[in-house]
């Protein structure tokens, strides 16, 4: 226990200590992280401002690229459909030439259908535009007779810049587009200087201005996705320009921690009404190295003021700890291990202290008091249990003690079922007073009850002058029903020296499958079996009355004996019980008979089971033989003329 406490009272120092070191360093790290957060807006701010110029940039140069379309579409219209050709007539060729003599970079003929039937870029030859917001802009112009432009785009091919214009020439089925590559064009501009400065060194600067930012970028989102303006070609995930468009700023850390790329969205303010907005990502990689650094700087100092103070702290407190608490402690449990070992009489030290350490010690005096006086009724109250409920039976419905019980727990069993009964109790109980009735029922189970238990059967329940038992194997009931018989002879023996009238007993057995479990209500259960089984070996016993024998079998029992030829046992009938539809075999035991009778059974027994077995196949003239056969060596025998009877039935 020292050593458990010793290292309690460490971990609780460590704890405490590296606890107001991460509390500082944190503190450290939000200091740091909240300046790099400001370069951070400043950055971004930047970056929003140049791209307003750049954006006026565009706007201005799709402007001017417009006008000069406006002169260059009529132009291509007229040489393509010189000598009154048609535009799909034209080849790849001609297309490219008729390009290349006006500067543009690709040509293509769109009919009404929206279709390009026409164009020198092989990818988009066939391509059909979806109904939407762009196809009412191509509607808008057909046969207008002048240029007409949808915005800076991106290529869906390439992910380059580029100015799409449109031209509807009168009386035609079909446009003219025209694209140009914006950065070509801008070179050839006035903005030739300020474009190259712009892809070039326009947001490099920004990485080499700041130590802490690492990179750059700035994407155009477009149908086709969400392209680079700065290194052309390179896309954005598109789940991850989702993200960005729905929440507006997103960051990612790198699988190192020391950088974290922050997107955010940006649409120009102040950008005209009957202009279209640009949506832009921005992206910035800032290194986070400089706030790591100052939490490692601070961590590490703490760590070694630590190291040099916490064994004085320690050794201090482990000292006062185990002198004022630690010894009483052991103290008592040395005390309650003495206890726990059986001895309820241990004194208990420490019962005058004022402190918390008495108040304990006094507790657990009382404790072992009240566990002394607890264990003693405990017992009783379990020895008065299992004279209720057999052990057996809740070792059978798999619960260890009758607290586990609970309202329908049940079980399925193969069981021999034994039911045995007091011949004419009624007539007999009427000559006694109910004292009297239970002294002789007492006395009566008081003989046979332990015989059962002897032979690994338990008693299930009585039912007055009744009694129900069960057991696991065939032959442990036959062997218990004799000695049951033996024990009532002690039993009648008693009753004779003492003047009084014997009495005898009938017993029934039956071998099947049966439900062990409880039944009632919440307040007021009991352990019961059912199944069909035992309604048999119920009709089976009250038919010991019927063939005045004193122990009868059915023919599920006799077939689960290891070995019939051990016990003396004969077949008497086939019966259909009252209440069954199937014929049962009886088979009467008749160990206890006079040796003559038993002699004479025993002479009857093969004939009588071969006879059994030819009239269980319906063969009812080889039964007859062997019936008649027991009837020459025992006449008159019961068991073959009712087996006699038997085969008169069945024919």
């Amino acid at each position: 226990m020292k050593r458990k406490v010793g290292l309690f009272l460490l971990t609780v120092l460590v704890a405490v200590s590296l606890g107001a070191t991460i509390v500082a360093s944190l503190a450290m790290y939000r200091l740091v992280s909240g300046l790099q957060n400001e370069d951070l807006r400043r950055i971004e701010t930047s970056l929003s401002e140049r791209f307003d110029v750049f954006e006026t940039m565009l706007r201005a140069e799709n402007k001017r690229n417009t006008a000069v379309m406006a002169k260059v579409l009529p132009q291509i219209e007229a040489d393509a459909t010189r000598g009154g050709r048609l535009p799909s007539e034209l080849t790849v060729d001609e297309l490219n030439a008729l390009a290349a003599k006006y500067g543009v970079e690709h040509i293509y003929f769109i009919n009404r259908d929206h279709k390009v039937f026409q164009t020198n870029l092989a990818t988009d030859m066939g391509l059909v535009f979806p109904k939407g917001s762009f196809t009412e802009f191509l509607d808008s112009v057909f046969d207008k007779g002048r240029a007409m432009s949808d915005g800076v785009d991106l290529s869906s091919v390439t992910g380059t810049l580029r100015t799409y214009t449109y031209y509807g020439p009168p009386g035609r089925d079909y446009i003219i587009e025209a694209s140009t590559d914006v950065r070509e064009t801008l070179k050839q501009s006035d903005f030739g200087w300020m474009s190259r400065y712009f892809f070039e060194d326009y947001f490099s600067d920004a990485v080499q201005s700041n130590p802490y930012v690492a990179d750059v970028d700035i994407y155009l989102i477009n149908a086709s996705g969400t392209w680079s303006l700065i290194r052309v070609g390179e896309k954005l995930d598109p789940v991850l320009a989702a993200q960005v468009l729905q929440i507006g700023r997103h960051e990612v850390p790198d699988a190192n921690g020391h950088l974290v790329t922050i997107y955010s969205r940006y649409n120009r303010a102040d950008a005209a009404k009957n202009e279209t907005p640009m949506m832009i990502v921005r992206k910035v990689t800032y290194d986070l190295q400089l706030a790591r650094e100052a939490v490692r700087h601070v961590f590490l100092s703490s760590m070694a003021v630590l190291a040099v103070m916490l064994p004085l702290v320690y050794w201090l407190t482990s000292r006062l700890l185990q002198r004022g608490i630690l010894d009483p402690l052991l103290n008592l449990r040395g005390e309650a291990g003495a206890i726990a070992g059986g001895n309820l009489d241990h004194p208990i030290a420490n019962t005058d202290r004022r402190d918390e350490i008495g108040h304990l010690a006094r507790s657990f005096a009382s404790m072992r008091d009240s566990v002394r006086s607890r264990i003693n009724d405990l017992h009783e109250t379990n020895l008065a249990i299992e004279r209720f409920v057999p052990k057996a039976f809740l070792a059978k419905i798999g619960k260890p003690n009758i607290v586990s019980v609970a309202l329908g727990d049940n079980k399925h069993e193969h069981m021999t079922i034994m039911f045995s009964d007091i011949r004419n109790f009624t007539a007999l109980s009427e000559t006694m007073t109910p004292d009297e009735n239970f002294t002789f029922i007492n006395a009566y189970l008081e003989y046979v009850g332990p015989v059962i238990r002897d032979h690994g059967g338990f008693i299930d329940k009585y039912i007055g002058d009744a009694i129900m038992a069960l057991f696991e194997k065939a032959d442990d009931a036959v062997r218990a029903g004799v000695a049951m018989m033996e024990a009532l002879d002690r039993f009648n023996a008693t009753r004779t020296a003492q003047g009084l009238t014997p009495v005898k007993i009938g017993i029934g057995l039956n071998t099947g499958s049966l439900m062990m479990g409880t039944i009632g209500e919440l307040h007021r259960m009991d352990g019961t079996v059912i199944s069909d089984a035992v309604n048999l070996a119920s009709r089976v016993e009250s038919l010991t009355k019927v063939y005045r024998v004193g122990m009868l079998l059915s023919q599920y029992t006799y077939d689960h004996l290891a070995d019939p030829g051990a016990h003396a046992i004969r077949p008497i009938d086939v019966v259909v019980v009252r209440g069954k539809t199937r014929p049962v075999v009886l088979f009467e035991m008749f160990d206890r008979d006079p040796p003559d009778e038993r002699a004479a059974k025993l002479r009857t027994r093969e004939p009588l089971l071969h006879g059994i077995e030819a009239l269980l196949q319906n063969d009812t003239v080889t039964a007859r033989r062997h019936f008649e056969e027991s009837l020459t060596l025992a006449p008159g025998d019961p068991a073959a003329l009712n087996l006699l009877k038997s085969c008169a039935s069945a024919s």
